[in-house]
């Protein structure tokens, strides 16, 4: 016991500035709504500032270097917000992450090339007296730190809790707009979190570098990872609870220390590293996962994801720029290890563009990830004698199954969250997979020796025969690029859209979430392990350092540069990587890729501010000018195929399910929306659901297609009780729904959005996809909604081009693109002018008529459902106070007293059916 009380003890000093870090990270996110990565950056800064001034060239007092350092942090994160985060206030999330990123890459990159990759040893500046307490000895230092991390806790929660300006922060943090409505500026209140979280995070910086030394690569990553977890344990909300949380990190990494020889024991390895920096990943693993509570993350009614290129191939581009790598690779020399490093930095990229651009899942840990395909082919060649290829095809399918693993926490988190799950993740292989010799293989070296690589009985080793090595790398470039453009032309891509767009809507679609992120997931674990066995086997034997988190960061950094939608965007950002071809150019032949991720840093701001969608989006755009110039005859529409030809078609009615709720109950907390309903929809039928604002009619659809729970009642589709299905798979049973909200995917086109509604794909798909996308014909089905409600014309048209009444047009003709046996719609008509209400009843009729659906329709145009439905429901407070045919509930006193609140009922007449 006294043992464990004296490590504990040892963790107090890291554990109080892991804390003072994380304050910083909490009060930046309060104020402007934004999840600072660099702040360990920010806080490396400061301590080299004072490492500099103080220990080595100036020799100035201890607490001159203080403050300079502190204060010149803290102007960097008032400048940073000042010249860059202000204009992307209504950015995606994303794009204000990659920011954050950015600023880490150019902090770290510009301090390595200042002082170098070498680790420095910090002398203590604090008093290290130690004091015994029956058998524990407590250094003073410890109780300093400890000290200080209490008094900031106490000053930041007194100043957000008791003064107008930090009650104005608090406010913030809840509702923007609100706040500024009261005279509170949001803009200057996040410039002033950046600042004092960026003295913050210096005076942490400085604090805890005399424990852990200084490496301008590992200090940054150690800090960012251990003060997002302290954060997270506040909630990124409670500075008393983020103090504890610093704490409980600081005494458990250094307790883990204590065991790690019985850990090492227990797991049966000869040798164990790493171990305690798993602390900070288990905790987010935890609170994010287990809790199943992400970041608070403030969100902008104007968030847009970045844009997606449309996977068209430009063969005569593509053969050009093939052609050119080719005449490069004959050449020989030196440029050929550059050309490598871009090619293989360029398919790491293609994973990030199908797990962020496509799917919307952000990976902190795609290098990581690369890195142990590299490590399984390696020891597969190198000790096992394996040719390339059976080497390669167990390694990828090895990290896929990694991938999977990765995906797990995607399924419960998401964007932001995601990212520091991720980062935690990779930073916790990199400590305990490629710094430990029992998994990379050699106890002398630290990697297994690779003399000869044999393809196909010819020996293609970039050692001997980089030529070779090159061309091979080109092809496997090649074959991935066509696999990804493939991708965003098919089905599959079409539901990985779907899913980054709007999960909530992907799932009234019949598109399960789960599924498309596992897919994602692990498609983008194959490519980064295909770029991680091209990227490692270029040398005698795998430098590991390569396939650090930091690398990981980097990639993200060079992908939204280049264009996180598009395949080109990969390999432009490829172009940017350290050690690849513009990294050569800027440095030379002894390119340490330095200046090259300095520059890929200031490139991403300079993007980022210009122009969000990235290089290749530019590029594209001058590319579709061009086109049109030079082709004015081209088709406006590209996805119509004969439309003409199932005009009037005689389509079959559905299959004949109607739907059956019975005493449906549904309560939030201590309220019941829904009491006790119970309704009937026959096959052919349309039913209106009415009631005032309030009366749950919402939540019935909710609950009724599986969005909300239900705390009792059944619903019946046919004669199947479906209350135990997802959403997902209510909707591919037959039941389909429109949103009130339209819930449009607004990164693809009109046709691609009822294509998505109307995708009828099998298991298989998700591989033949990659290979043979097809062109896709409209369904009868969906030809017919798409002339049904005469969106012929909007087909080519992106959904934020058209009207409100419009998209909302759109989002029906997506919900029955399927041919759903039931159709629950939710105020469609809101929004809508005479002509398209007239358009949309004469749909509605059709589908019930034409088709024989049953149709659930929730609407306040009263003239629409009295002429269109034949039974009406009408809701009071969650409960049915009315059900009959519209002559019948236009007369009930009950409905004009509840629904009116009056007697009038001159709103309640209209044509009946």
């Amino acid at each position: 016991m006294t043992e464990l009380l004296q490590f504990a003890i040892l963790g107090l000093g890291a554990g109080s500035a892991y804390a003072l870090l994380a304050h910083g990270v909490v009060l930046v996110y309060r104020g402007s709504g934004v999840v600072n990565f660099a702040q360990g950056a920010m806080a490396m800064v400061a301590a080299y500032i004072c490492l500099e001034t103080f220990q080595r060239e100036y020799d100035w007092s201890l607490l001159t270097s203080f403050v300079v350092a502190v204060l010149a942090v803290a102007g960097i994160g008032f400048l940073f917000h000042q010249l860059v985060l202000r204009w992307l206030a209504t950015a995606a999330p994303i794009v204000r992450l990659a920011a954050t990123l950015g600023l880490l890459v150019i902090l770290q990159a510009g301090v390595q090339q200042f002082y170098g990759s070498k680790s420095t040893r910090v002398r203590s500046f604090l008093p290290n007296d130690v004091y015994h307490w029956g058998g524990i000895v407590v250094q003073q230092d410890r109780l300093i730190l400890l000290g200080i991390a209490v008094a900031t806790t106490v000053a930041l929660w007194a100043a957000t809790r008791f003064t107008r300006v930090g009650l104005a922060i608090t406010a913030a943090s809840e509702n923007e707009r609100a706040t500024a409505a009261l005279g509170w500026s949001p803009q200057r209140l996040a410039a002033l979190t950046w600042t004092v979280g960026g003295g913050l995070a210096g005076a942490a910086g400085i604090l805890v570098a005399p424990l852990t030394g200084l490496t301008p690569t590992a200090f940054v990553v150690i800090v960012t990872v251990s003060s997002l977890a302290a954060a997270l344990l506040g909630g990124f909300r409670s500075f008393p609870l983020t103090l504890l949380g610093g704490l409980l990190l600081g005494v458990g990494e250094s307790v883990v220390v204590l065991y790690q020889d019985d850990i090492r024991d227990l797991l049966g390895m000869q040798t164990l590293t790493g171990i305690n920096r798993a602390v900070p990943f288990l905790v987010i693993l935890v609170v994010l996962v287990v809790r199943g509570k992400g970041l608070p993350l403030r969100s902008h009614v104007t968030d847009r994801l970045p844009r997606l290129g449309t996977g068209r191939i430009v063969w005569p581009a593509a053969i050009v720029a093939v052609v050119v790598i080719g005449v490069i690779v004959g050449s020989g020399g030196d440029w050929l290890r550059s050309l490598t490093a871009t090619i293989a930095a360029a398919v790491f990229l293609l994973s990030i563009v199908v797990l962020s651009g496509f799917a919307g899942q952000l990976s902190l840990a795609q290098y990581t990830v690369g890195g142990l395909g590299a490590l399984v082919a390696a020891r597969l060649i190198g000790q096992a004698g394996w040719p390339l290829i059976p080497a390669a095809l167990v390694a990828i399918v090895g990290v896929i199954l990694v991938g999977v693993l990765f995906a797990l926490p995607a399924l419960r988190t998401r964007g932001v969250n995601l990212a520091v799950v991720t980062l935690g993740l990779g930073f916790t292989i990199q400590e305990m997979v490629f710094n430990n010799p029992t998994f990379t293989g050699d106890r002398v070296q630290g990697a297994v020796r690779i003399d000869s690589v044999s393809l196909l009985g010819f020996d293609v080793s970039a050692a001997h025969h980089p030529e070779r090595w090159a061309l091979l790398c080109l092809f496997v470039l090649v074959v991935c690029a066509l696999m990804v453009a493939n991708l965003r032309r098919s089905r599959t891509g079409r539901r990985l859209i779907a899913v980054r767009t709007n999960e909530r809507a992907a799932a009234s679609l019949g598109i399960s979430v789960f599924a498309v992120k596992i897919y994602a997931f692990a498609l983008a674990a194959g490519l980064a392990a295909a770029a991680g066995i091209l990227l490692g086997l270029r040398n005698i034997a795998v430098t590991y350092f390569e396939f650090n988190v930091f690398a990981s960061i980097n990639a993200v950094v060079q992908a939204v540069s280049g264009g996180l939608g598009y395949v080109l965007g990969a390999v432009i950002g490829g172009l940017l990587a350290p050690g690849a071809l513009l990294s050569r150019l800027f440095e030379g032949g002894g390119a340490s890729g330095v200046v090259s991720t300095l520059v890929g840093g200031v490139v991403l701001i300079v993007i980022l501010l210009t122009n969000q969608n990235g290089i290749a989006d530019m590029l594209s755009r001058v590319g579709r000018v061009v086109e049109r110039r030079l082709r004015r005859d081209r088709p406006r529409h590209r996805y119509v195929h004969d439309l003409q030809e199932v005009r009037d078609f005689d389509l079959d009615p559905v299959p004949p399910r109607g739907l059956a709720v019975r005493g449906l109950t549904v309560r939030f907390g201590g309220v019941t929306a829904v009491d006790g309903v119970s309704l009937e929809v026959a096959p052919g039928q349309v039913v209106g659901l009415i009631g005032p604002n309030g009366a749950g009619k919402t939540t019935v659809i909710d609950a009724v297609t599986g969005f909300v729970a239900p705390e009792k009642g059944q619903v019946l589709l046919g004669e199947v009780d479906v209350i135990e299905w997802s959403a997902a798979r209510r909707s591919k049973a037959g039941m389909r729904r429109s949103f009130q909200s339209l819930e449009l995917f607004e990164d693809i086109t009109v046709a691609e959005n009822i294509h998505a509604g109307a995708d009828d794909s099998r298991w298989w798909t998700w591989l033949t996809d990659l290979i043979r996308p097809g062109r896709h014909r409209f369904s009868a089905t969906a030809s017919a909604a798409v002339v049904d409600f005469e969106l012929e014309d909007d087909l080519d048209a992106m959904p934020g081009e058209l009207s409100y009444g419009r998209r909302r047009l759109v989002g029906i003709a997506r919900a029955v693109a399927a041919g759903p046996s039931v159709v629950l719609l939710d105020e469609p008509a809101a929004g809508l002018d005479e002509v398209e209400s007239r358009e949309l009843a004469d749909g509605i009729r059709m589908l019930a008529d034409r088709r024989r659906a049953a149709v659930l329709l929730v609407e306040h145009d009263m003239d629409l459902v009295m002429s269109t439905c034949d039974r009406i429901v009408v809701l009071e407070g969650g409960r049915v106070i009315a059900d009959g045919i519209p002559q019948e509930v236009a007369a009930d006193e009950r409905v004009r007293v509840a629904y009116l609140g009056t007697h009038d009922d001159s709103e309640m007449t209209g044509a009946t059916p």
